[in-house]
């Protein structure tokens, strides 16, 4: 039974189960960093300890998504999703007790569950919608969005009103239980297809030009994306914008991804050709970072638009273009592995190096210049994943 031969699922059920687990991808990852102090006063523990709980989790992102091609061929993408949720649960659960090493284990379980949902709802969309491709993954991103943007605004509130920084972090893990079981439900529903675990090796992907080339591009899209998310307030603090204004340029750079991300999506599905396309969107990162560079006093909020409706595009254009560039579902989530993976580990240097430059030189400039390099890359990476070229794979 091929994709196109699955028993249907009532789409209003699908779009609900799909946006559920877009919404798991992100919340857990950003209610830690609001509530970090009080966890370090409440455990006794240094910041170097505390930023394990949120580094970490990116770098399980880095060495956990090869897995999931090969666990999906095995038990089926639906199952997969399922399991990738469980653990994301289990591990939001862990990471409310007020146990260092247990918080560790749960941001390893929710770190392995977000890796393996990450790869697993670009192939989720080329199995089962990929007509409407550009409105689903500008759902996808969207949904993202909006998760990480009330996971970060609601973690403080909620932990003034209960009492306890372990309930907005239990909050998000209730939200995975309902997730988990509408997906085991759906899992159990509609197993495997015959021969679904019949695939090609991740390792044929390595002599494909165009996956290296999204893979770059993801990496590099990556690398600019968490050093500002890192960064921002510092590098404009600095320069002398008003504290503030510093810390709502990060929000602005948020919520700006959020439309954006949607707008590149729905619009790449329609294009044949992108490489324009990603060539003005790495143009407006380029402009906010060489105005945070030159004149960040004189339109600082003009900056953080530029850079999040950059950078939010590009993001969805590279998740986008997982889809289009393949064939069929396994190879989107081979795919998907492949770019996330190495992108991942590629990121997790960038702030480390955006730091380091400043403890060098004793200014950001250099820092920002590294930033811009990069964005180069990136920009030459993007316009040629933008050409009309498919990711062939030999079975």
């Amino acid at each position: 039974m091929s994709d196109a031969h699955r028993p249907p699922v009532p789409a209003l059920l699908w779009l609900l189960a799909f946006a559920l687990a877009a919404f798991n991808l992100r919340a857990p990852i950003v209610v830690v960093g609001p509530v970090l102090d009080p966890i370090m006063h409440t455990l006794h523990i240094e910041a170097g300890a505390a930023s394990l709980l949120t580094t970490g989790m990116i770098l399980c992102f880095g060495v956990f998504s090869p897995l999931a091609p090969g666990i999906a061929a095995r038990i089926g993408l639906d199952r997969a999703i399922a399991a990738a949720l469980v653990a994301i649960t289990l591990g939001g659960l862990m990471r409310g007790i007020e146990s260092f090493a247990v918080m560790i284990a749960g941001t390893l379980f929710a770190g392995l569950g977000i890796a393996l949902g990450n790869v697993y709802m670009p192939s989720l969309v080329k199995r089962d919608r990929p007509q409407q491709l550009g409105r689903t993954m500008g759902l996808y991103t969207v949904v993202m969005g909006i998760g990480a943007t009330l996971g970060a605004g609601t973690a403080v509130p909620l932990m003034q009103l209960a009492g306890s920084w372990s309930v907005p972090i239990w909050l998000w893990a209730g939200v995975g239980v309902i997730t988990s079981l509408l997906w085991w439900a759906l899992a159990l529903r509609h197993p495997p297809a015959p021969g679904e675990g019949s695939r090609s090796r991740m390792r044929l992907l390595f002599a494909s030009p165009v996956a290296w080339t999204l893979t770059i591009f993801m990496g590099m899209q990556s690398l600019g994306f968490y050093t500002l998310q890192t960064w921002v307030p510092s590098v404009a603090l600095e320069a002398g914008v008003p504290r503030a204004s510093a810390g709502a340029m990060l929000s602005v750079i948020n919520l700006t991804t959020i439309p954006a991300s949607y707008l590149i999506a729905r619009l790449a599905s329609r294009l044949s050709r992108h490489s324009l396309l990603v060539l003005g969107l790495c143009l407006l990162v380029a402009v906010g970072l060489a105005g945070l560079q030159g004149a960040p006093t004189t339109a600082p909020m003009l900056w953080a638009v530029l850079l999040g409706a950059g950078q939010g595009g590009c993001f969805s254009f590279a998740l986008t273009m997982i889809v289009m560039r393949t064939t069929h579902s396994h190879h989107a989530a081979m795919l998907s592995g492949m770019a996330q993976s190495l992108g991942y580990l590629m990121a997790a240097g960038g702030p480390l190096v955006f730091g380091g430059l400043h403890s060098l030189t004793g200014s950001w400039q250099l820092s920002l210049s590294f930033l811009l390099v990069l964005l180069g890359v990136q920009t030459v990476a993007g316009m040629l994943i933008g050409r009309p070229r498919m990711v062939a794979l030999t079975e």
